[in-house]
């Protein structure tokens, strides 16, 4: 059990400094704060979308979910 907890301590990915675009780890409330307002928008939009269901475009709610989960990935990531 020891060795496999070791195991996992080696492959724990190290605190960054930076998100995966290079883009620096500091004073993130404003950038957390527009994806908060972009996801609320982009959510309201696709249920719009989807609420016209005689007329759904398949390809434009791929797109807006997405869209959403894009910009929920990069929020996690600014919150690590």
């Amino acid at each position: 059990m020891k060795k496999a907890i070791g195991y996992l301590d080696l492959n724990r990915p190290e605190l960054r400094h930076e998100t995966a675009g290079g883009v620096a780890l500091q004073n993130t409330d404003s950038v957390k704060e527009k994806l908060l307002q972009e996801l609320v928008e982009l959510e309201k939009q696709m249920e719009a979308l989807e609420a016209r269901a005689a007329t759904v475009d398949f390809s434009m709610l791929q797109t807006y979910k997405e869209m959403i989960h894009s910009r929920r990935v990069f929020f996690n990531e600014l919150n690590h």
